[in-house]
């Protein structure tokens, strides 16, 4: 094949790719790999207007309330949409397994395949670190070695000790719509177990506008929440609400909807918050706030018995003696700088 034949053929895929997501008719999606026990909200979309009684749901080949429990909600046409849709909110399936949904109704017959798995009954770690570099690939890996152990010969002077650790693995992040993705649906990919769509966070991003109606996947935060009583933190030298921090608690497929990615932080209040982003959690009319409603978010977390710290001096002294439970540390009203706010 000449290059400009295979350029072509390339682009002609990745166009093909992105069409097909978007015209996604089952969430979750074919291929779909996730837990058992972690929720999720199914959702079918039909190209037609069409009845209730005309379209038949089944997983495994039986009704799928067999399978999955929950109120359905019957939507005859939705909105910015040519056709009608069916919704099961905040659903679970307890067992591993190979399940396979089909869809016939009069626009024709659709199916989506999914892999469950479960977790050894007993835990093996007590506590889970989750250390997350945004953007890190193997190229920064590379220069990164390069730069700190230099290279001589071709060889390197030295591994970075993220090198020597006994279990390594890649992963691939490409998205649901596009093979060229980010730190949105990337993280999300991490804190649900389920691929997402550019700008999308815990959820599928369906065909409605709305941002935030679309079809949930249960994050990490969400699943300790309701299975375990550990504590929750959450650190990083960006804003609290930027994509990748964010991605452990919130449901939206627009990043950008900040101000109330706060209020999903504190629909789950993790014990621990340390970060930039100040702006967000104050009410509109106070000087720096970003807000364009009267909500305090400050002052909400710290009813809910949180300790605020906002300078380093105070995150020391709040160190010192009893430690506190709950923190809320906001350290930038936007993104922290990587120097000065971790040293005045």
């Amino acid at each position: 094949m000449k290059k400009t034949a295979l350029c072509a053929a390339c682009t002609a895929a990745l166009l093909s790719l992105a069409a097909g997501a978007q015209e996604a008719d089952i969430y979750p999606v074919d291929r779909a790999r996730f837990m058992t026990n972690a929720r999720f909200d199914f959702k079918v979309e039909l190209d037609q207007v069409v009845s209730r009684q005309d379209v038949r749901v089944e997983i495994n080949g039986a009704d799928y309330r067999k399978v999955i429990s929950g109120s359905e909600i019957w939507v005859p046409q939705e909105m910015d949409a040519p056709g009608s849709a069916l919704i099961v909110r905040d659903v679970e399936i307890k067992k591993p397994g190979r399940y396979k949904v089909t869809v016939s109704s009069p626009a024709g017959t659709m199916t989506a395949e999914w892999d469950l798995y479960s977790t050894p009954s007993k835990a093996k770690a007590k506590n889970v670190i989750l250390l997350l570099a945004d953007g890190l690939s193997v190229g920064h890996r590379t220069a990164a070695r390069i730069l700190s152990k230099g290279v001589t010969n071709g060889m390197y002077g030295g591994p970075l000790t993220m090198d020597d650790k006994p279990h390594m693995a890649l992963l691939g992040t490409s998205s649901v719509d596009t093979i060229a993705a980010d730190s949105a649906n990337t993280a999300s990919t991490y804190m649900t177990g389920h691929k997402s769509s550019v700008n999308a966070l815990g959820v599928y991003a369906d065909r409605t506008k709305a941002s935030q109606d679309d079809p949930r996947q249960e994050t990490i935060a969400e699943l300790l929440r309701r299975k375990t009583k550990k504590s929750i933190g959450e650190v990083s030298d960006a804003e609290i609400e930027d994509a990748t921090p964010a991605s452990v608690v919130v449901h939206t497929r627009r990043r950008a909807d900040k101000a109330d990615i706060v209020g999903m932080f504190w629909d789950v209040r993790p014990e621990v918050i340390l970060g930039g982003g100040a702006a967000y959690f104050l009410p509109k009319g106070t000087p720096g706030s970003k807000r364009k409603d009267d909500i305090n978010y400050i002052q909400k977390f710290g009813d809910a018995g949180n300790r605020l710290v906002t300078t380093r001096p105070e995150m020391k002294a709040a160190m010192e003696g009893a430690v506190p439970q709950k923190l809320l540390g906001l350290f930038h009203p936007g993104n922290m700088d990587g120097w000065i706010d971790c040293h005045q």
